[in-house]
């Protein structure tokens, strides 16, 4: 099955975001860039819209084409895409303990090896960007039992994930030490993932819906863009927190789906071609070797040239790159004999 257009790109557009609010740290980072890097966290809420997205595509498909989803293919695909890499790192950063003074306890990594980062209330710097990719793994276990065994029921079921976000991040605002019995660490980001589902359930039934005039439409777009930037920024200043604190997640996610299923569709020629280059191509195969290795070359007891600004960008892109290739691959490729789709 080819890959769906533009996804990659869109992947290097999250990992690029991210990068830009991670080297905020950075020593000789710009100051001109510092205003503009605090809107990069919204790159890891495009990989979740992205992730349910596509993953609900792809398991509707396969139940389409083969009239079920394989559950033991689908974990078995998954580890030999996140494992590798993430392995790797986790046996790297053991090993540089001993030569770096590193903040990593047995709980840091009791919590990585386990998937439950964004319930470790004490994050080391090096491990603590698993926290996205543990609710990922929450996320796995969750949705192909939903499409297997709950699929008429989908959408309201979905629907009560979405008002349960909202919810639950007013509670961990308000009461942070409940946050946790109410599963926030999961919850407050499952907004994102799950509009990304709603998608993939529309788009694999009627693919056309990206020839929709609404999506080819520049003005709704920039809208959508002006809109995400809003309401990042009233997360961070506190500025009408009764509707972003709430909602702000919920409106932003759908206005990366809207932007997602605006990119898949070639007539809108500028975005496509971007997005569907060979450099941002490139960038998003490399993309999650790059989020998994990015957090080492910010901060640390040393300050040598690769934790300083822009070298640590391109060491991180030279050890991405080698990982990806050299390491992740062989796994990939075992990945592709266990596809169920043709």
């Amino acid at each position: 099955m080819k890959r769906l257009p533009s996804l990659d790109g869109l992947r290097a557009v999250s990992v690029i975001l991210v990068l830009l609010f991670h080297a905020v740290l950075s020593k000789d980072f710009p100051a001109q860039l510092k205003p503009f890097a605090k809107f990069g966290d919204v790159g890891v809420t495009i990989f979740f819209v992205i992730s349910g997205f596509l993953i609900t595509y792809l398991l509707l498909t396969e139940y389409e084409n083969n009239g079920k989803i394989n559950l033991k293919r689908f974990y078995i695909r998954r580890a030999f895409r996140i494992l590798p890499v993430f392995l790797l790192y986790t046996g790297f950063i053991v090993i540089w303990k001993n030569f770096e003074n590193i903040f990593v306890t047995t709980s840091n990594l009791l919590h990585v090896v386990t998937f439950t980062v964004n319930f470790d209330v004490k994050k080391s710097w090096f491990t603590g960007h698993f926290w996205s990719l543990s609710i990922e793994e929450q996320f796995y276990l969750f949705l192909p039992a939903l499409l297997v065994f709950y699929r008429k029921r989908v959408i309201p079921i979905i629907a009560c994930i979405l008002v349960y976000s909202c919810i639950t991040r007013v509670i961990s605002y308000k009461f942070a030490p409940l946050g946790n019995y109410f599963l926030a660490p999961f919850f407050d980001y499952a907004d994102a993932l799950f509009i990304g589902v709603l998608a993939g359930i529309y788009y694999q039934k009627n693919p056309a819906i990206v020839n929709y005039k609404i999506f080819s439409n520049v003005i709704i777009q920039l809208f959508a863009v002006i809109l995400i930037a809003l309401f990042k920024y009233t997360a961070s200043t506190g500025h009408l927190a009764i509707i972003s604190l709430p909602f702000g997640n919920t409106i932003i996610s759908l206005c990366i789906i809207f932007l997602i299923i605006s990119s898949i569709n070639p007539d809108n020629k500028n975005m496509y071609k971007v997005l569907n280059s060979k450099l941002f191509i490139h960038i998003g195969i490399l993309s999650y070797s790059i989020y998994v290795w990015q957090e080492f070359f910010f901060v640390g007891e040393f300050m040598p040239f690769w934790r300083m600004f822009p070298f640590n960008m391109v060491c991180i892109y030279f050890v991405s790159l080698c990982s990806y290739y050299l390491w992740e691959q062989p796994f990939l490729k075992m990945k592709r004999s266990f596809k169920t789709i043709n």
